[in-house]
């Protein structure tokens, strides 16, 4: 009897250990998703207008300058502004709690999200991290750096 009880505490645990670690990767996704094909494409097209309409004269490195700060202005209001941001998936009591933010560092055309994440199913918490690397010279702008659930 006490061998039975102790393998189902122990598949218990093991069940809220993945539950918990499902919401927080899905906390990653859903903010993930924000970074979509649409999004980048406007991105990348905007970045291409400032570099295309300038005057020659100006300098390479200030138009790429101009183009950070417009798409980190443009990620705070469009993006950022909606995080952190909490809900549950499906009735089963998963909850996720996600947040982000973009590096304030000056790298050219490249952006770097970091994205945080937190599971819950009853007491058992899992964090997420995730490191998003957005190229606007890349063919394939969206890059995911580093995924994890901890």
């Amino acid at each position: 009897m006490e061998v039975t009880m102790t393998n189902y505490k122990l598949s218990k645990a093991y069940a809220d250990s993945s539950s918990a670690a499902y919401a927080a990767e899905a906390g990653l996704e859903i903010a993930k998703s924000e970074f979509n094909e649409t999004l980048l494409l406007y991105l990348a097209q905007r970045a291409q207008n400032i570099i295309y309409n300038a005057n020659p004269k100006v300098p390479r490195d200030f138009l790429y300058k101009s183009i950070y700060y417009f798409v980190q202005n443009y990620l705070d209001q469009a993006v950022f502004s909606k995080y952190p941001k909490s809900g549950y998936l499906g009735d089963g009591g998963q909850k996720y709690t996600v947040d982000m933010h973009m590096d304030s560092n000056y790298q050219g055309l490249q952006y770097t999200i970091h994205i945080y994440s937190q599971g819950e199913y009853k007491k058992t918490k899992k964090e997420g991290y995730a490191r998003l690397i957005i190229n606007l010279e890349s063919p394939n702008p969206l890059t995911i750096a580093e995924w994890e659930i901890k």
